[in-house]
């Protein structure tokens, strides 16, 4: 049924008392929407005033609290009544005996046809024709309807309150607050003392006061920190910056010594604070347990550094050469006293499995499987270079001779035959990779299932045992069979994780696709021959993709041999680095005994060695023959013990009952070693006559005048070499190792 125009009237009507009714319910969400929008505007005065909120934040925020009134104003609105009930208030403020409301209940029902014969046997017709009796006696009653008195403007429930709240509040926010240390204060630097380029807090209160600070930006823009006072101070970088801290950076170019940190906020001034730029070297400014490095010892790691970092230049080694960079790095934070000897050995340990990861545990197995594709590439003319240079292992080459063949097939330089040959040739490597490969992976697992089945064999014949023999002859069995099973599992998964077996599958599998597009069904009944032209062409491509990538991966595999020959060649050097870590002091503890003497001792021979001139007070050339030892002698007699004087730092009892030369030695001398009594063949060491001075000479002069000259170097050099070959073909101990390399160190040449 169509609405007729006499109902519209009455929807309009009740439409227009709908719209009241939503107003008044706006009115009554704004007001109670009040209440909280004056306890959120006092709660940011008082977050501003104390100082735990910026001014510009607190502003901004305090203008928003209108949106939660007009917010309760609108959620108030969405209340919305049906129509009936709408007409319903209508009819009965207006007296209409619900005439507005049964019109409309009528017309919904017949809108909807829910107009049926009712039980009494009614004419659906007859009944239809009394609910338009009914509506039209509804339109007729529009004229009488009275909306503003069903629908009145009241003064919201809540608008007393919200006024009576928002004036409390007004009230409290004018409450004065104390106004004492409310503005930014800078305190202290924690920690009071570091060195150039560390990290220092400067710790203060309410250090955003008064801030600048932007959306887009973490620091306030009219902030800075200086450090120093007047034309000397100096702008200092900043990490943080928060209402409690400063994070900054002290200058790489600061100087040493007592200073101050001053901050600003614009033209305001926090601070200054004190603050001291210490040495990085300095102990005394470092952790208690933190790890001492004498100078010594950081010159022999550094030399150790630099031998690997040589090695990883010649050899192109990138991971050695930031295994070496990690390892200084690692050096500087133990000169700055901040690790322990025992992260030092965590850190050192650590930048070494990086380096390790992926190693190959049996580079002869791979270099054997790239040899085998090598002898079956050589049968072909085309790969006869390639398959010669895998079997050299000279992977570089085999490198190029792949990029040559796909060079060959981007230029269409191969026919039909030759492609379909070397298709042939690779597709065959491939599956030969490919048997061996599960024949060895076959292998390993009945191993390791052997193996497992021994270890629950001897389990079973451990808890069967009669006698305490029995079960210790089972039990020795069955940790070896254990460590047996480990051993294999642990190489197995090292071979699993070899990047060089890794790049080798991926190089068989490039071969193997390569093949593939090359070999051409048979398409000429299906296909013209332009298109067939096109899909060849394009085959042809991809086979030369792969082949590039198959090239990559033999890189890859030469990348990793080249880098494990590297690391066996400075295997060495990581070792004493290991063990210099490990003999290395902490603070507060004496650590091992030096055996190059004490710290003056030690400066004095450093300066000697480079050719300057030492103490007066020191050893001079020839000391030790003609000048008397001062040095106190026990000698033990028939009467007790004797002290005295003798040549040589030597004391003989002077007791007359001692009979004996005294232990005793003079610290502070150092005589010519060379010059004792001995039985020395010197003619070993005799230089060619008219070539210079012998070696003997040569290791004399550089004893008394430095280790600077040229002619030492030449000796300094083969001794070293003949040093590490000794030490590397026999079974030295590392402690004797390490007091070794250190004494060459001290004594390698200085310029």
């Amino acid at each position: 049924m169509a609405k007729s125009v006499e109902i519209q009237a009455i929807e309009s009507l009740v439409q227009r008392a709908s719209r009241r009714l939503r107003w008044q319910g706006a009115f009554e969400g704004a007001a109670t929407a009040t209440v909280l929008a004056a306890a959120a505007a006092l709660t940011l005065v008082f977050l501003v005033r104390a100082e735990y909120l910026a001014t510009g934040a607190g502003v901004a925020a305090l203008l928003a609290t209108p949106l939660i009134v007009i917010l309760g104003g609108a959620l108030g609105a969405r209340r919305r009544q049906p129509d009936e009930t709408v007409a319903r208030r209508v009819d009965r403020a207006s007296g209409l005996d619900d005439r507005l409301s049964t019109a409309i209940a009528f017309t919904r029902m017949m809108e909807r046809g829910e107009l049926t014969e009712t039980g009494d046997g009614d004419d659906p017709a007859v009944t239809a024709e009394l609910m338009r009796a009914a509506i039209r006696d509804g339109v007729a009653a529009v004229p009488r309807a009275r909306v503003e008195a069903a629908t009145p403007f009241r003064w919201p429930r809540d608008l007393r309150a919200a006024l009576a709240f928002t004036a409390l509040c007004a009230l409290v926010a004018g409450v004065a607050l104390p106004s004492a240390s409310r503005g930014p204060r800078l305190l202290l630097a924690a920690p009071d003392h570091a060195p150039p380029g560390a990290l220092v807090s400067l710790r203060g209160e309410h250090l955003l006061s008064g801030a600048e600070l932007t959306l887009d930006r973490a620091l306030p823009a009219n902030g800075s920190v200086f450090l120093g006072e007047g034309a000397t101070a100096r702008p200092v970088q900043i990490k943080r910056w928060t209402a409690a801290e400063i994070a900054v950076e002290v200058p790489a170019e600061a100087p040493l010594g007592e200073t101050r940190f001053t901050a600003y906020l614009g033209k305001r001034a926090l601070g200054p604070v004190r603050f001291v730029v210490v040495d990085a070297r300095d102990q005394r400014f470092h952790k208690e347990d933190a790890v001492a490095l004498e100078d010594p010892e950081l010159e022999y790691l550094r030399a150790l550094l630099s031998d690997i970092r040589m090695t990883a230049e010649q050899d192109n080694a990138k991971e050695l050469e930031e295994y070496a960079a990690k390892i200084e790095k690692l050096l500087e934070q133990a000169e700055r006293g901040e690790l322990t000897k025992e992260q030092l050995l965590r850190e050192l340990e650590k930048a070494q499995t990086e380096m390790d990861e992926g190693a190959e545990p049996s580079e002869d197995e791979v270099a054997k499987q790239l040899a085998e594709t090598g002898k079956e590439l050589e049968k072909n003319e085309l790969t006869r270079d390639l398959g010669k240079a895998l079997q050299k292992s000279d992977l570089e080459e085999a490198s190029k001779e792949l990029e040559k063949l796909a060079d060959k097939l981007d230029k269409k330089e191969l026919s039909e035959k030759e492609q379909e040959k070397l298709a042939k040739t690779m597709e065959q490597v491939a599956k030969q990779f490919e048997k061996k490969q599960q024949d060895q992976q076959q292998k390993q697992e009945q191993a390791r299932q052997d193996l497992e089945e021994q270890v629950r064999r001897l389990e079973k014949e451990k808890q069967e045992a009669k006698n305490d023999r029995e079960r210790e002859d089972a039990e020795r069995r069955l940790e070896k069979k254990k460590d047996e099973l480990a051993r294999l599992e642990k190489k197995q998964e090292e071979r699993d994780q070899s990047m060089q077996r890794e790049a080798v599958k991926r190089l068989h599998k490039d071969l193997e696709k390569a093949a593939e597009q090359l070999q051409k069904p048979d398409q000429k009944d299906q296909k013209d021959q332009k298109d067939q032209n096109q899909d060849d062409q394009d085959q042809q491509q991809q086979a030369s993709r792969n082949l590039k990538d198959a090239a990559r991966e033999t890189g890859r595999v030469e990348k990793e041999q080249r880098k494990q020959a590297a690391q066996k060649k400075v295997a060495s050097q990581m070792e004493d680095l290991k063990e210099a870590m490990r003999r290395a002091k902490q603070k507060g503890n004496k650590g091992p005994q030096n055996p190059f003497g004490k710290d003056q001792k030690q400066s004095d021979f450093m300066a000697r060695a480079r050719g300057q001139q030492g103490s007066r007070t020191a050893w001079k050339p020839g000391a030790g023959k003609q000048g008397k030892g001062q040095g106190q002698g026990q000698g033990q007699g028939q009467s007790g013990q004797g002290q005295g004087q003798g040549q040589n730092g030597q004391g003989q009892g002077q007791d007359g009952d001692g009979q004996k030369w005294g232990t005793g030695h003079d610290d502070n001398l150092t005589g010519d070693a060379t010059a004792k009594g001995g039985h020395t063949k010197d003619e070993d060491l005799q230089g060619v006559q008219g070539k210079g001075p012998s070696r003997r000479e040569t290791i004399l002069s550089a004893a008394q005048k430095g280790f600077a000259s040229a002619k030492y170097q030449e000796v300094y050099t083969d001794y070293k070499r003949i040093v590490e070959e000794v030490m590397r073909s026999e079974k030295v101990p590392a402690s004797y190792k390490y007091y070794v390399k250190r004494y060459f160190n001290q004594i390698k040449p200085k310029n």
